[in-house]
């Protein structure tokens, strides 16, 4: 299991350094002064003890008895804790003075202890206290050689080097040239050791004074210099998330303030850099999702990436066949990636829609490629090419039969092959098919100018008096017929083209008596629906097969074709019709049932405005 790692804040190391920083130096120079100290303390004190030796043997210079000597000793005043003692030449103790104080034990000894050597006997009469340590159990006979050769020695006796578990300092000095006896002065260090321990509590107490004020000094100036990277860390942090704010809170003059300087300038840079690459992510997206072509992003493994409204329209209309036209086109997609037809046009249909596919690769600068498809839809340009050519075949065989009928009856007229008694009823049947080609042409230019959207003259007419005048026009008719007519009434104001919207009437009333039989009805209705008339022509003639249905508003689209030419009929009427109904903003759809009638239901805004019928096709 790995272990996590802690994440310290800048700021706190910065003040673990300091402090380290800190207090190694003041350690390292604690223990230097105390140590230095110590030594130097030691060192003074046998300095003393060394310089008062020499000058009691500079007393005893100018005495030459042992008497005076001794006299002389008797009343050297010696320091507290110090202890005089003089030996002969072979080590023999002549005297003693003073008292050592150690760290255990401070007794002091007074008098004289008298010895074997010069005199013979000791001082009678003196008092004096025994102390178990003396300057003799500290001197070896190699420092007593070193003295009796001339020399002044001080001596730093430690415990491990003497096994008495005692610390001593002795200076030791010869008495006399040459040497006659040797003087020891020395005293305990423990007094010494006393005062530096007690100038290392102080020195320890000092320092740890100085770390507790460095600590907070230290604290305060990491949290000061920590706090302005904080703060770029922070508007770092914001700059990533988009947030080109400036830095504020960092006044000063030196190498951070000319960073928040250089990142309050980037950061302007990346806001003005970012404003761009939106305005062209934007633009580029509105000229994508505004064009009218499917466009689809794939990557280097032909995966869809991006599509735009159009695109996605291609497989949202029907959510059940969602999925398989979207694999469909998909899988098409693939295989043109990979077939040698690259940068070609290649069609794709979907059922009854053909889409014109092209397909073209890009390359990024790191060398990864993708591609971009555009899906074209020529549905309807296909069936506009489609009804163009069926409309130039019908146009050219409805203009053909006439006009060959009508040559063919006036060249038989004019060769004398049809006889004198019969010419008049030739010419009157070349004239019927004269009016036949003339119909013909006035239906087409009315076709024309529908198309061209200049037909339209729009006023308010009343529509009781409008289907009063219908009914007036077609009653003598449906008497003649044998067909019962019947106009529902309505009242109220349209505003619409009384003659485009008389012609409409007209031609659905038309067909009806055309293929309604004697006996039967013709009915017209009409009715107010928010904001249109709903009309509607009910017949119950011999009815629309379904499969005819669809086309009956096409152009030139006839169900019966040889009782249509017989009656009259050129497939023109209904496309009329419907032109006109849409010109007005309406719609008009038919339904039919063979052997039961055909109705034709049409609506007509209220107030209409004229609608270029181009854009009024669904």
């Amino acid at each position: 299991m790995k272990s996590r790692k802690r994440n310290w804040r800048i700021s706190v190391k910065l003040w673990m350094a300091m402090m380290l920083l800190i207090v190694v130096v003041l350690g390292s120079l604690t223990i230097t002064i105390t140590w230095l100290f110590g030594d130097f303390y030691l060192n003074q004190k046998l300095n003393e003890l060394g310089n008062e030796a020499k000058d009691i043997t500079n007393q005893l210079k100018s005495q030459q008895s042992w008497a005076e000597r001794l006299s002389t000793l008797q009343n050297e005043k010696l320091s507290a804790g110090t202890q005089l003692i003089v030996l002969n030449c072979d080590g023999g103790l002549i005297t003693v003075k003073g008292s050592i104080s150690t760290a255990s034990d401070f007794s002091s000894i007074t008098g004289w202890r008298g010895g074997m050597g010069l005199s013979g006997t000791g001082m009678q009469g003196s008092s004096f206290w025994i102390h178990p340590l003396l300057l003799t159990d500290f001197f070896t006979q190699e420092n007593m050689q070193e003295v009796l050769s001339g020399q002044t020695i001080t001596i730093e006796a430690l415990p491990s080097a003497n096994k008495l578990g005692q610390a001593m300092l002795i200076a030791a000095t010869p008495i006399g040239k040459p040497a006659e006896a040797v003087l020891l002065l020395g005293s305990s260090p423990a007094p010494v050791q006393e005062s530096i321990s007690t100038f290392r509590r102080m020195i320890l107490y000092s320092t740890l004074l100085a770390v507790l004020l460095a600590t907070l000094v230290a604290l305060f100036f990491a949290r000061q210099v920590s706090r302005p990277v904080v703060i770029m860390q922070k508007a770092a942090s914001r700059m990533a998330k988009g947030d080109f704010q400036n830095i504020t809170g960092i006044n000063s003059r030196d190498e951070i303030g000319e960073l928040v300087g250089v990142l309050n300038s980037m950061g302007q840079s990346l806001k003005n850099h970012m404003e761009w690459l939106s305005q062209e992510r934007n633009l580029l997206e509105g000229i994508v999702e505004g064009m009218s072509d499917a466009v689809i992003m794939l990557d280097a493994e032909g995966q869809i990436l991006y599509t735009n409204e159009p695109a996605k329209a291609l497989w949202s209309e029907d959510e059940e066949s969602a999925s398989d036209r979207k694999k469909q086109i998909a899988t098409f997609l693939q295989e043109l990636l990979h077939s040698e037809d690259e940068g070609k046009i290649k069609n794709l249909s979907l059922g009854t829609q053909v889409l014109q596919v092209s397909i073209a690769s890009t390359s990024a600068r790191n060398g990864v490629e993708g591609y971009v498809a555009v899906l074209r839809d020529i549905t309807a340009s296909l069936r506009a090419e489609k009804e163009r050519r069926d409309f130039m075949a019908s146009v050219t065989h409805e203009l053909r039969t006439p006009l060959h009928l009508i040559q063919g009856y006036l060249e038989a007229i004019q060769d004398g092959v049809i006889p004198q008694k019969d010419q008049p009823e030739q010419i009157e049947f070349v004239l019927d098919e004269t009016r036949r080609l003339a119909k013909l042409v006035y239906e087409l230019q009315e076709v024309n100018r529908l198309e061209r959207w200049k037909t339209l003259e729009l006023q308010t007419m009343d529509l009781e008096e409008f289907m009063q005048d219908l009914k007036y026009r077609y009653q003598s008719l449906a008497e003649e017929k044998g067909i019962e007519l019947e106009i529902m009434p309505i009242q109220g104001e349209i505003t619409a083209d009384r003659d485009r919207l008389l012609q409409v009437f007209i031609n659905l009333m038309d067909n009806a008596f055309r293929y309604t039989p004697q006996g039967k009805r013709i009915r017209v209705n009409s009715e107010r629906e928010e904001s249109v008339i709903r009309f509607s022509i009910t017949d119950e003639g011999e009815g629309i097969p379904s499969q005819d249905l669809p086309h009956i508003f096409n152009r030139f689209y006839r169900v019966d074709k040889a009782r249509s030419r017989k009656d009259g009929g050129m497939g023109l009427g209904l496309a009329i019709v419907k032109q006109i109904v849409e010109a007005h903003g309406g719609k008009i759809k038919a339904e039919s049932q063979v052997g039961v009638g055909t109705q034709f239901i049409f609506t007509i805004p209220l107030k209409s405005e004229m609608i270029d019928p181009a854009e009024s096709k669904t």
